[in-house]
């Protein structure tokens, strides 16, 4: 165990000073992201009632913790092993396993700032007041984990880097306007409400408006739901990054 740790904390250290001048950038997008998606996505209503802001506000940190997992953590590993990275990792002697959950760390720390302004933004903008329950935090890291081995899984599950940038384009449109993040899954028709009572984004969706506000939501299916997915994306993603060369 002390070994892992170790490795880990080394793993961590080589991660965040080899994308250091990615972070920065990165940290801005998402802040950006944020803004956007509380404030711009309101214009498309002609008024907004409070559970709508409700909606919008958590709706965001959803997105930003998405677009972290299913998109760029993809794109980054499609990148690294176009240009040899992780054939350079892989022959270090440190677990597969410990590289990626330092790198999960250092991207769950950057979507962080994003997070927590569009919290603040949104209950600002809109003036109301959050109801952050304890659950929160584990919610939000629950979320945080399970895009990023989803996006672990199609990184590497993907015949070539090219099939895993391709897949992320699709993701993201469909997280962004077919998904039920940022509206009730209602207004959706009835064939895509089944779809998405079997995928884990609508989940993820309840998990932050049941702990930040009091929006009805039944936080023990979303929980498990979502748990689910997070331990089908991490076994997966074990199995690729140990058979991969």
């Amino acid at each position: 165990m002390k070994q892992i740790l170790r490795s880990y904390a080394l793993m961590l250290k080589w991660q965040a000073l080899s994308n250091r001048p990615l972070l920065p950038l990165n940290i801005v997008v998402q802040l950006m992201i944020a803004a956007g998606f509380v404030i711009g996505i309101g214009f498309f209503y002609p008024e907004i009632t409070p559970a709508m802001a409700k909606y919008l506000t958590t709706g965001a940190p959803t997105i930003t913790l998405l677009m972290i997992g299913l998109v760029l953590v993809p794109q980054v590993v499609a990148m690294g092993r176009m240009a040899g990275t992780f054939e350079y990792m892989w022959s270090l002697p440190v677990p597969r396993l410990v590289f990626v959950a330092a790198d999960a760390t250092i991207w769950v720390l950057v979507s962080l700032p994003g997070v927590v302004l569009s919290l603040l933004m949104g209950a600002a903008y809109y003036d109301f007041s959050l109801h952050i329950q304890w659950p929160a935090i584990p919610a939000i890291l629950l979320i945080s984990v399970t895009g990023i081995s989803v996006g672990y899984s199609i990184a590497h599950g993907a015949p070539n880097p090219q099939m895993a940038n391709l897949a992320t384009q699709v993701i993201v449109f469909s997280v962004m306007i077919f998904s039920p993040v940022m509206y009730p899954v209602e207004q959706l028709p009835g064939w895509l409400q089944a779809v998405h009572r079997a995928l884990p984004v609508m989940y993820m969706a309840d998990l932050s408006r049941g702990t930040l506000t009091d929006l009805e939501v039944d936080l023990g299916r979303a929980f498990a739901v979502v748990g689910a997915w997070c331990v089908a994306g991490v076994v997966v993603t074990s199995l690729l990054v140990r058979r991969r060369n």
